[in-house]
């Protein structure tokens, strides 16, 4: 039996045959670590299962969920395949960069109380092209988790390599999200080691009207999900759960979104993120938008603990 690569690509995708040659072709062109690219096909009702049924390259395995079950159930379909210690994902609307596998690699040759990484990115949209730029930092569990619940860092699918055995002992992914799962799953994560935040752009995002991320409607009710999964924002960390509601009712209204406004208010409420004081929400969302604004540099990372003593 071949000995195992030494990383593991996991590529999910539905219904995105026009995209996956690009995608395909951005991890075949990474000739710097051995890899294997698991992509997996939740259920295409398009020609992507003819168009990877005919790719002949030995570093692809191609595998398909019975159903459609979405991108937490199919990136754990990838999770239990994978045969390396440590697995990236990708996003089949999305490109790597060179040096995308070796960097993180060397990362968690060099740190094993590291779990998992993130990377600056380039990001692409059909009226501007800009860099997300992280910085080169490695940040302790308790920061890292304080982090990504306070929103600190980006998160984005592409953007992640972590060990699998981690993954594999948190559960994977989280089934019951349909969006923000890359950011819970790293919370949860965060509770076994430390990350590190990698300055090199090593992938390129493109957004599209298509993608998850624009359907604003459903933005509420990811939410609600996500505070199920970590319900110290609507106990412990309240003022912070009430910001990330806040946003979202402000964005239905300038969308339009009214009867969506209407139910994201009600869902909200029942879920404690907030308690129906406009007064009191607005200083809460001033509040935390201040505390964010102060605590996303380079700098304020690096001296990241934890949450502030006075929001517990």
């Amino acid at each position: 039996m071949p000995a195992p690569p030494a990383i593991s690509v996991i590529l999910t995708t539905c219904n995105r045959r026009h995209l996956l040659p690009r995608a395909i072709a951005s991890v075949l062109a990474q000739d710097d670590a051995e890899f294997e690219l698991i992509i997996v096909d939740d259920c295409s009702t398009d020609d992507s299962r003819s168009y990877l049924a005919g790719l002949r390259d030995p570093r692809i395995r191609v595998l398909a969920t019975p159903r459609n079950s979405g991108v937490a159930a199919a990136r754990n379909v990838g999770l239990d395949a994978a045969r390396a210690d440590v697995f990236a994902l990708l996003d089949d609307d999305d490109v790597y960069l060179p040096n995308r596998l070796s960097a993180p690699l060397r990362i968690f040759s060099r740190h094993p109380d590291v779990v998992c990484t993130l990377s600056s990115a380039v990001k692409i949209s059909p009226k501007k092209v800009q860099t997300a730029v992280m910085p080169d930092l490695k940040l302790a569990s308790k920061a890292l988790a304080w982090a990504l619940l306070c929103d600190l860092i980006g998160v984005e699918g592409t953007s992640i390599t972590a060990r699998r055995a981690a993954a594999a002992s948190i559960g994977g992914f989280s089934t019951r999200m349909k969006t923000i799962e890359d950011r819970e799953f790293l919370i949860r994560m965060a509770r076994l080691g430390g990350g590190y935040l990698i300055a090199e752009p090593l992938w390129q995002k493109y957004w599209s009207d298509s993608s998850l991320s624009a359907q604003r409607a459903l933005a509420g009710a990811a939410l609600v999900s996500y505070a199920a999964m970590q319900p110290e924002l609507a106990r412990r960390f309240r003022k912070l759960g009430s910001y990330l509601a806040t946003k979202i009712l402000v964005a239905d209204l300038r969308h339009g979104l009214f009867a969506a406004f209407l139910r994201d208010w009600s869902e909200f409420r029942a879920a404690g993120l907030i308690d129906g004081n406009v007064g009191s929400m607005w200083s809460d969302h001033r509040e935390v938008a201040i505390y964010r604004r102060k605590m996303k540099s380079g700098d304020a990372l690096a001296a990241l603990n934890g949450p502030p003593e006075q929001w517990a």
